[in-house]
């Protein structure tokens, strides 16, 4: 449960982990087993209550996040007992989920941890970001911030399979070894000094000018130092901006939007909701690369459940997670009454849910 609205950066105290009994679904619901939930940065804003694109989570009531799980019963037959389905109602190992609200997967071959990175929302957003915001082509000059993130590790990927010179930015030696193995043309720690000289340090690299593409999920002196560097006619995609989540107060921004002008450059942010047409299209195409072997799907798994959940959410803010983020919940048989424990971070992450 969500007990309190953070100031700055969240804590422990701001949620509480209960137990709830979780009974049989009626008309129109169904009970799932939630086999593994992600943690997004944009739970950030609806846990703080600030002003965002989605509807700030209530106090006192459990949260949601996307997660995958089996359907164990069911009062609507066209979700039948079985079905892998991907909903909102995580934070919990158990869930009555309105039918409505499930989605049955058809690439079900796929892994469940798939459907919450490359085929879930980051995947999306990438795939929409590269290919309607940004428009990636072959030949481009294209900057990722934040590229071992669950987002960027998809967009780098894409780039390079559009034809692309792809250089990435990431937080820590680690996290750039990797996407260099993803394909990056060149990569930088951001932390080893003044991103502006970074990035034209890697653009010599790769022998670039300029560049044509910069998908930002960053902001802040990223935005800043790829906006110094544009081509003409460059196209920014503005995904997110995680610098600035836990900002107690607000942040300047860039100081050289002029570029945009001389540069007569487009600079647009996006959200998925505005392109819910391609889904289908984005899950075929993603389905069929991952077959094949042309794009590595990216996760971190935090141990521990759903009592290891806020601990989780609170690393991924902090950058301890290379892709996506991911939360393997407990399993529990098929078919019993349950109890399950909504939200998280409160208890040791080895104690088991009672039942």
């Amino acid at each position: 449960m969500l007990r309190s609205r953070p100031t700055g950066r969240p804590s422990t105290s701001d949620v509480e982990l209960v137990d709830v009994v979780v009974g049989s679904p009626e008309p129109g619901f169904v009970r799932v087993e939630n086999l593994v939930m992600s943690v997004e940065p944009y739970m950030r804003g609806r846990i703080g209550g600030e002003a965002n694109y989605a509807e700030p989570y209530p106090l006192d009531e459990p949260m949601l996040a996307p997660t995958i799980g089996r359907v164990t019963d069911s009062a609507d037959e066209s979700v039948p007992v079985g079905s892998l389905v991907k909903h909102e109602y995580g934070w919990r190992e158990h869930a009555l989920v309105p039918s409505g609200d499930c989605t049955v997967l058809t690439h079900d071959d796929l892994a469940p941890a798939d459907y919450l990175g490359v085929m879930g929302l980051p995947g999306m957003t990438a795939w929409v970001g590269c290919e309607r915001i940004a428009r990636i082509e072959s030949g481009d000059v294209v900057f990722v911030s934040s590229a071992a993130g669950a987002v960027g590790a998809t967009v780098l990927q894409i780039a390079k399979l559009r034809g692309a010179t792809v250089i990435g930015s990431a937080g820590s030696p680690d996290k750039v070894a990797l996407i260099r193995e993803l394909g990056a043309d060149a990569a930088f720690d951001y932390h080893d000094g003044p991103v502006k000289d970074l990035l034209r340090a890697a653009m010599a690299e790769v022998g670039a000018t300029g560049l044509d593409v910069y998908f930002d999920n960053v902001g802040g002196e990223h935005l800043e130092a790829a906006i110094r560097v544009i081509n003409d006619h460059a196209r920014i995609a503005l995904c997110g901006m995680i610098s600035i989540y836990n900002s107690a107060t607000p942040q300047p921004g860039p100081n050289n939007l002029i570029k945009l002008v001389w540069r007569r450059a487009r600079m647009e942010g996006f959200l998925l909701r505005d392109h819910l047409d391609a889904r289908e299209e984005f899950e075929d195409r993603m389905a069929e690369w991952l077959r094949i072997g042309a794009l590595r799907p990216v996760h971190t798994e935090f141990t521990g459940g759903v009592g290891g959940a806020w601990d989780a959410f609170l690393g991924m803010l902090d950058g301890n997670a290379t892709g996506k983020a991911v939360v393997p919940l407990t399993r529990d048989p098929a078919g019993q009454d349950c109890k399950t424990r909504e939200s998280g971070g409160m208890n040791s992450p080895d104690k088991e849910a009672t039942r």
